[in-house]
């Protein structure tokens, strides 16, 4: 070994060299198949160039995978291209030992500069990094345990455990390269006979081999005095640990774990995707197709409600989890939807609260058709938003109301004993649509396709000669008097004792059609469209 270390030395200060395989060890074993570079020993690690940030900030164009420990942040880092990341740790052990055997071979610029005692490979430059293999894990055949690439697809340092390949966790630093140029003075081992590049001090490179370090077991570590940035593989713990000074590091993977599949709820036409919380995860993505670029950021959600989607029909999607170190591999999520509508069946709606339903729950709607002057169409047998069907005709709880809808406008409003949302009240009925607007159609939006409010029409045909409230209860649709909200104030009136219900025709650009009743009188007639009124909703058969 000490004839290795003149050897190097000798033709650092010549200026380079150039090798193909190289084992540097004890033993006198030939490299690993799968290395460019194999450094074996039992009781040594191995030194990278030790530079501080400083110094890290003025290496003139880093090449991409350079790799150095930083004496600023006792922090391993590497350049992806852009900026410098920081190798994500966490603690290991502060105990150390007391084996100092004499070093084994240095690369460093300077002559007769002697190897770290604890290092069996020693690279070190106050100006230059070290670059391992850049190539991909697909590319090397039969990795050899705690083999290290640069990943050049992800742009992330890569390792082999035995069994997969796991990239380490980094953060930017925010830090980006310097530019310019520098001599080229370093030892390179390729397999192209190029020269080393000009940021480095040792020049690792192949496209389908990567660098082995010293593996140690615990016990073996644990007898070392080491070197501030001395580097390992650890054997006992699959994972690549380093000392800064102080104590031992593990460099942490990302090892984030995939969701697990929740139990979803389905309707006709939407699903409620569920899944599971991941430790370590800062936010989910979600996907109609297994692409994580293109998937839908729900940051913390770990639950999306899917509409506009086909009856008796399967689906499949996927979702990841990620955090600052990048994203597991997805889960697939599969759920169909519940059996096509037919009428006098019931629909089963899951509300979330948002720009239409005030509150979220889930509310079971019956379903009726062949009401006179309408048979035709399909009619739900309780008001959008009620829990229930009324229990009278002057029915005053809020349960058996539903929610409240200004004329053309998709929010809908709740009162129990105050206004839901308490947002301010649009008091002014300068809704210029002549009919409510499809895409503010709140029957449409929370049932499903074909679902709307009646026309003014409808409510003419349907109405049996009704001259108070008894003829709308007496009626299949079982209309009851579930108040409104006053057009000036939004506050609850009347429920109880009067129903006011809208059509989706105006009377002229201030006014909107509806249905009116009490227990002394009915009538089609016309109201500011400020007033909150419910809806009961219908759909062709």
């Amino acid at each position: 070994m000490k004839k290795i270390f003149i050897f190097i030395a000798l033709l650092m200060i010549i200026g380079r060299a150039m090798f193909a395989q190289v084992g540097i060890n004890a033993d006198n074993s030939a490299p690993d198949n799968s290395a460019m570079l194999d450094v074996k020993s039992t009781n040594r690690g191995l030194l990278i160039p030790r530079i501080s940030s400083a110094s890290r900030n003025i290496i003139p164009s880093p090449a991409t995978g350079l790799l150095i420990y930083n004496t600023t942040t006792d922090r391993v880092e590497y350049y992806n291209g852009s900026y410098w990341y920081q190798l994500e740790t966490t603690f290991i052990s502060a105990t150390y030992g007391a084996l100092s055997n004499p070093g084994c071979v240095s690369i460093n610029v300077s002559p007769n500069v002697l190897p770290e005692n604890s290092a069996m490979l020693d690279v070190n430059n106050p100006t230059r990094g070290i670059l391992i293999p850049r190539t991909t894990p697909n590319l090397i055949t039969s990795p050899s345990t705690g083999l290290m690439i640069y990943n050049t697809s992800t742009n992330q340092v890569n390792y082999y455990n035995g069994n997969q390949w796991n990239a380490l966790c980094a953060i930017s630093t925010g830090i980006t390269g310097a530019t310019g140029s520098q001599v080229s003075v370093g030892v390179a081992i390729k397999t192209d006979n190029s020269n080393p590049h000009q940021s480095a001090i040792l020049d690792v490179s192949a496209t389908n081999k990567g660098v082995l370090i010293p593996r140690l077991t615990n016990e073996q570590r644990g007898v070392l005095l080491p070197a501030t940035g001395l580097v390992i593989y650890n054997i006992s713990t699959f994972s690549i640990e380093f000392y800064d000074g102080l104590a031992w590091y593990q460099l942490i993977p990302n090892l984030l774990v995939s969701p697990s599949e929740g139990t979803h709820v389905p309707t006709a036409t939407q699903i409620i995707w569920n899944w599971s919380t991941v430790t370590g995860a800062t936010g989910y993505k979600w996907n109609t197709t297994n692409d994580y670029a293109s998937a839908t950021d729900m940051v913390s959600a770990t639950t999306k409600s899917e509409t506009g989607l086909t009856c008796s029909t399967p689906y499949t999607r996927y979702v990841w989890a990620y955090n600052a170190c990048g994203n597991s591999t997805s889960t697939t999520l599969t759920q169909s939807t519940s059996a096509c509508f037919t009428c006098g069946s019931s629909i089963a709606v899951s509300h979330l609260a948002g720009a239409v339903a005030p509150v979220t729950k889930t509310v079971t709607y019956g379903t009726g058709t062949n009401i006179p002057g309408v048979t035709s169409k399909c009619w739900i047998t309780s008001n959008l938003g009620a829990d229930h069907q009324a229990n009278a005709k002057d029915d005053a709880t809020e349960p058996s109301a539903g929610w409240y809808w200004q004329f053309n406008r998709k929010q809908g409003y709740q009162y129990t004993t105050s206004r839901t949302p308490a947002s301010t009240w649009n008091a002014t009925n300068d809704n210029l649509s002549a009919t409510w607007e499809a895409a503010k159609d709140p029957c449409n939006i929370e049932l499903g396709t074909g679902w709307r409010i009646p026309t003014n029409t409808e409510w003419i045909n349907v109405n049996g000669g009704w001259t108070n409230w008894n003829g709308p209860w007496n009626s299949a649709l079982k209309l009851h008097a579930a108040g409104y909200l006053g057009y000036s104030d939004g506050l609850l009136g009347n429920r109880g004792s009067v129903g006011g219900y809208w059509s989706s025709v105006q009377y002229d650009a201030t006014n909107g059609l509806s249905l009116v009743f009490s227990s002394g009188s009915s009538a089609l007639s016309y109201y500011s469209k400020a007033y909150g009124f419910s809806l009961r909703c219908l759909k062709d058969n």
